[in-house]
């Protein structure tokens, strides 16, 4: 059932393989801490698996790094490659831009749910000017264990921040079981790091294989009339 043409919608993004392309920044980081911890790189599909997921527990997968002491010298090593270099090897997907800031001109509740440490999600989301059309930006933090995305989402529904009647949109399975958990719609996107399958077998409700499809049935989900001009809290 499409929602009333006057009611706001709750949109939740994933950040990682939705928004943006996180993996020339992933790479280039991991493979300096390799270097430097004289660990063998894993190769391209290996680090495409660990995308959407803690580093921390990637990480300690690695050959050479099962003493709990030197996995959180090379995670410390990771995230401050990241801080300085990784953030800014990210990639907008073409589309993205335009589908985010008609959605906030439409005076939707707007969130990034990732898997990434919240200061690096934010500084992402500056960087690309796109700051302003969230609501806020959640994500994990620098140094505790990797959450569950459904775990996040249930802390969201208990203070009201996301309820039920909402969209969340990523391209990994645990997107998908985050969103059925807590009621949203659970909506994949193929141009990510989950396959078909993954989004298929964890409930994904619909699957757009572009930004111009997904754009299309949003479009038609939240069918309102922007009520905020160009100039306004989005752009």
């Amino acid at each position: 059932m499409m929602p009333a043409e006057s009611a706001p919608g709750l949109v939740c993004f994933d950040l990682d393989g939705t928004l943006v392309d996180p993996l020339l920044g992933v790479t280039n980081c991991l493979r300096k801490t390799c270097a430097a911890f004289g660990l063998t790189l894993p190769d391209e599909a290996t680090v495409r698996d660990w995308i959407g997921f803690g580093m921390r527990e990637s990480l300690a997968t690695l050959p050479g790094l099962e003493d709990p002491e030197r996995l959180e010298a090379a995670l410390a090593f990771y995230w401050e490659r990241y801080r300085e270099d990784g953030v800014f090897e990210h990639e907008l997907y073409p589309g993205v831009f335009h589908l985010l800031h008609r959605l906030k001109r439409q005076g939707h509740r707007i969130y990034i749910v990732s898997a990434k440490p919240s200061v690096f999600a934010r500084r992402i989301a500056y960087q690309f000017d796109l700051n302003l059309i969230f609501d806020d930006i959640f994500g994990s933090s620098l140094k505790g264990r990797w959450q569950p995305k459904t775990d996040v989402v249930a802390e969201l529904v208990a203070r009201g921040t996301v309820w039920p009647g909402g969209v969340f949109i990523g391209d990994r399975g645990v997107d998908m079981i985050a969103a059925r958990d807590h009621g949203l719609e659970a909506v994949g996107v193929a141009w990510g790091y989950g396959s078909r399958a993954e989004l298929q077998a964890a409930g994904a409700e619909r699957i757009f294989d572009t930004v111009p499809e997904l754009d299309a049935w949003l479009r038609l989900r939240f069918p309102q009339a922007e009520i905020f001009d160009a100039f306004s809290r989005s752009e």
